[in-house]
């Protein structure tokens, strides 16, 4: 069983039994990621906000409990603020014009993850594996702050091969607590050699399409006939994505993504971005330049390792209608373990022209 479709199987009600049954489906998932994985020729996204392509245990084990421990608070609308910069962005991206590529050329999407991973010291000591893939915030001596890099080519003929380059090797940004840590994540990545750079991970999808029939670009065979009405839009947002859950987060999160791989037609890009405004609890966090960001606040249940509080952030440059990135943050975590202000998952995506791509 795919790993997404484990996390879909976690419910979201709020019972007595819930916890136990998040646990298991937790260790259900840590199971999965400990063993080796086979050629990563597609993407799959994981919410709250994770790629399970890309991240590593800690990561994923965030989002399964982000999706059975949200409370569905009712929250106020999005701001004044908030909407102000979300119609100025769908102007932006009415009128930027596309990348034009000439025959030969690729778009070059480059995304950029920085993303922390525990350590359970008090783990089995002979699998240098099971300390990290079943690390629980509370429990964990340590942690592993790295980035992680992968490129998609899109030819000037989209009909053509899509190139996914995902064998960079991981950036150790920095480490946290026992400094055993970083011998024992050196150890594990010496084990597990593609939870680092995936030797093949460069892959080609005729059209996009992975070798499961999977698009690359989500929705991408639905984009002449989704909604263009921003009311309609968020209903059909909320029929696809309600496997995942009905609360408004998750709509933002999965927008936040979509919309980053810049591949929609303008008018829908633009739709989309409205959709946003009319989500609950959006507000605008900082502007720096042309990027502003956008934060909504999500109140975990008691008892969640990762406190009472996440908060999903998604940076939207209103000059260009484009969105460029986005974090994650709990700042109300009960340990001391990483900084509060630390993100547990952040991304980036860059854009650039290319004249060619590297050939699997």
């Amino acid at each position: 069983m795919e790993l997404s479709e484990l996390v879909r199987e976690i419910e979201s009600a709020h019972d007595p039994a819930a916890q136990a049954r998040i646990e298991r489906s937790r260790s259900t998932v840590m199971r999965g990621i400990a063993q080796p994985h086979p050629r990563r020729s597609r993407r799959r996204w994981v919410w709250g906000g994770t790629a399970a392509g890309t991240m590593v245990a800690g990561a994923i084990a965030a989002a399964v409990i982000i999706a059975g421990t949200v409370s569905p608070l009712a929250a106020p609308p999005a701001s004044a603020a908030a909407v102000a910069v979300l119609n100025d962005a769908a102007g932006a991206a009415m009128t930027s014009p596309d990348p034009v590529l000439a025959p030969g050329q690729y778009l070059r999407m480059r995304e950029t993850y920085d993303l922390i991973t525990l350590w359970d010291a008090d783990l089995d000591p002979s699998d240098p594996v099971f300390g990290f893939s079943a690390a629980a915030l509370d429990q964990s001596e340590g942690a592993v702050f790295q980035r992680s890099i992968r490129d998609l080519y899109v030819p000037s003929d989209r009909a053509g091969d899509w190139i996914i380059d995902d064998r960079q090797v991981n950036e150790v940004r920095d480490v946290f607590g026992d400094p055993a840590t970083l011998p024992a994540f050196e150890a594990m990545v010496a084990e597990v050699g593609d939870r680092d750079a995936d030797p093949g991970g460069l892959v080609a999808l005729p059209g996009g399409i992975a070798k499961e029939g999977e698009s690359w670009e989500p929705f991408r065979d639905e984009y002449a006939t989704m909604p263009r009405d921003p009311e309609k839009l968020l209903e059909w947002f909320r029929e696809r994505l309600a496997a995942y859950g009905d609360d408004d987060w998750i709509i933002f999160q999965n927008i936040g993504h979509f919309l980053s791989t810049d591949l929609m037609p303008a008018e829908l890009r633009a739709a989309t971005l409205h959709t946003v405004a009319l989500l609950s609890g959006v507000e605008v966090a900082r502007t720096d330049g042309s990027v502003t960001t956008l934060r909504m606040e999500s109140h975990l249940d008691e008892g969640s390792e990762f406190g009472d509080l996440l908060v999903s952030e998604i940076d939207i440059n209103t000059e260009s209608g484009h969105i460029v990135g986005g974090r994650e943050v709990y700042p109300h975590r009960p340990t001391d373990l990483l900084p509060a202000e630390l993100p547990w998952v952040s991304w980036t995506v860059d854009f650039e022209i290319v004249d060619e791509a590297p050939q699997p």
